[in-house]
């Protein structure tokens, strides 16, 4: 990352220190998977960092907004107000898409970066404040499009929330928000870049304010032209629009807004919000036409968060003019953030090369290199994520590298866990050397084949990191080496995933669960050519039936055949089915899915937080 100071702003004296600067990252990735070599973040910080660099407030603007913070919010932002530069550390940041300074589409490039998400726009801030060397701000808040973001960062980062405010902003958007969007799409799609614009802001100037308001400020009263002084008014926010904004990027923001949905991916609301609902506080502003408060009310409710309704005659805009409610409860997260900060437990920074996480003191993540982000590698980043929606800051998993072969190709698992925390924004590397390092716990390695693998897991073992491997084929081939090496350097070295894929047998047997005096073993240990061999005896050719087991996953690129007299033909497709008998416990038998990215991924998941010990 690079950044580059501007000059002092223009005007007289502020009387808080200001600084509006460019950092440039590097090598961003995006939800869906594309790959941005370069993206500029434009932000401007109010008033100074402390020492401990706990009184940084992050406020997210609007559709329109600008990093000007304490300009759109006077009366919440100031001197002796809720965000108080004096005391406070005041973060705005263009947000990605933008055209205040952050890399977005223009009227001149309208393609200059491809489509993206809030969830994007959330995790660009999380780069932010790690370059800032921020753990947890103080608060995060924002409203509209603000509060989508800050909603997105809380549900992405719920470690890094002490307390966070979300402003008439609905988890996921509504049709009604869509349907307002269409009509202003519409109108720049006929009008162009300049008179479109203006219409669709003057649309949006309808969406963001009550008839009642309107009625009352203006009724039927004229200008001195002798036009409506409502149409002047509409005409008046349009042009005005028009001279610092860009279409393109209007389209862009618009597009992610209609895109928001905050439980996509996580299980949905009550999953991706539940951890950090008692840090999340709702505001609902009654009669709001683009987000009434009944959408705040739902998510607040889902996530067991607080919910503070707004009554206001001016609408959606009312988080922007209700400056004295809107201050009250500001100020009082702000006071309860401050309260968590001398907690009897509290929040502080754990660092690792590409990312600063707010967790426990008591818990620092498992720190994970990753070799390999194909079929299982892949699944594994989902069930990681899906792992952290469920436990929280409970045993965290922190993926610091992903080693690829190809670092162009869309990996969207990948996107998911850096977007939401679970792996470094730098952590795709293509160098297998730089995969292993001081900074990890555990090799995982799922990149298959004898050479490069081979490598990595005997150097892991080697230097005292415990790996976790899937890889059938090095363990036919160096296993016993391999296992001689472990013992030698005290490593631990699992590999449930190699055996039968979703069945827990290796730890079954390691943990004396299948008795003692193990006397027969017999079973489909291999569900990739039993699938192979059910469709090739259901007419299709044996390369149409490998080439189908490798698009689903449950064959390597290099798929090996093995002969089937196994008796047990009934179990069917890539499953596998086992019989332990031992002296003490009987028969037991287990059955289950033994190929495929997810059912293996499960296995390397246990292993990877497992915490017996190996025999």
């Amino acid at each position: 990352m690079s950044s580059v100071a501007s000059p002092p702003p223009v005007g007289g004296p502020s009387a808080w220190p200001i600084r509006d600067e460019t950092i440039t990252f590097h090598d961003v990735v995006l939800e869906r998977g594309d790959r941005l070599e370069r993206v500029d973040v434009r932000y401007r910080l109010e008033g100074t960092i402390n020492a401990a660099r706990d009184n940084v407030v992050l406020v997210v603007h609007a559709l329109t907004g600008t990093t000007h913070a304490s300009d759109w919010w006077k009366g919440v932002i100031g001197a002796n107000e809720a965000i108080d530069p004096t005391r406070h550390a005041v973060l705005c940041a263009n947000l990605l898409g933008g055209c205040d300074g952050t890399t977005g589409p223009s009227n001149e490039t309208p393609d200059a970066l491809p489509p993206f998400s809030t969830r994007d726009q959330a995790a660009l801030l999380a780069r932010l404040l790690d370059a800032l060397d921020v753990a947890a701000p103080l608060l995060v808040c924002g409203g509209s499009l603000g509060g989508m973001v800050t909603l997105e960062f809380a549900a992405s980062f719920p470690t890094r929330v002490r307390s966070a405010v979300v402003l008439a902003a609905p988890a996921a958007q509504t049709a009604q928000g869509i349907a307002w969007n269409a009509i202003m799409r519409r109108a720049i799609a006929l009008g162009g870049a300049r008179e479109g614009l203006a219409l669709a802001r003057m649309v949006g100037m309808l969406s963001y304010r009550t008839p009642d308001g309107l009625e009352r400020r203006f009724g039927r009263s004229r200008s001195e032209h002798g036009t409506f002084q409502v149409q002047d008014w509409l005409d008046a926010h349009g042009e005005k629009l028009v001279a610092r904004f860009d279409a393109a990027s209007y389209g862009a923001l618009i597009d992610a807004m209609d895109e928001h949905d905050v439980g996509r991916d996580r299980g949905g609301l009550s999953a991706a919000l539940s951890a950090v609902g008692d840090r999340l506080i709702g505001v609902g502003i009654p009669g709001d036409l683009l987000y009434p408060a009944e959408c705040v009310r739902e998510w607040t409710t889902a996530a067991n968060a607080t919910y503070v309704e707004l009554p206001s005659i001016h609408g959606h805009d009312a988080f922007l003019l209700e400056v004295d409610r809107v201050s009250a409860v500001i100020a009082k997260a702000v006071a309860d953030s401050e309260a968590r900060a001398v907690s009897p437990a509290p929040v502080v920074a754990i660092a690792t090369p590409s990312v600063v996480t707010a967790v426990s003191p008591r818990v620092r993540p498992l720190r994970v290199a990753l070799a390999g982000c194909g079929h299982v590698g892949g699944s594994l980043l989902d069930l990681l994520c899906e792992r952290a929606q469920q436990l929280g800051d409970a045993q965290p998993v922190h993926v610091n590298r992903v080693l690829v072969r190809d670092a162009a190709r869309p990996r969207p698992a990948l996107a998911q866990a850096i977007a939401r925390g679970i792996a470094g924004p730098d952590a795709c590397i293509t160098d297998p050397t730089l995969l292993l390092g001081d900074d990890i716990d555990v090799l995982v390695e799922v990149i298959g084949g004898t050479t490069t693998a081979r490598t990595l897991v005997e150097t892991a073992v080697r230097r005292g990191i415990r790996v976790v491997t899937a890889n059938k084929a090095l363990l036919g081939e160096r296993g016993a080496a391999l296992s001689a090496l472990a013992r030698l350097t005290d490593t631990r070295l699992d590999f449930e995933g190699a055996v039968c894929g979703a069945i827990p047998i290796v730890r079954c047997v390691r943990s004396g669960a299948a008795g003692v005096g193990i006397t027969k073993v017999s079973g489909i240990l291999n569900g990739t050519s039993n699938y192979v061999l059910e469709q090739v005896a259901e007419g299709a050719s044996l390369a149409d039936a490998v080439a189908t087991a490798q698009r689903l996953g449950y064959a390597e690129a290099d798929p090996t055949r093995v002969t089937s007299d196994d008796p047990w033909a009934r179990v069917a497709g890539p499953f596998n089915r086992i019989v332990v008998e031992s002296e003490s416990a009987g028969s037991l038998v287990f059955q289950g899915p033994g190929a495929g990215g997810r059912a293996t991924a499960g296995a390397v998941l246990a292993d990877i937080v497992a915490r017996e010990r190996q025999d």
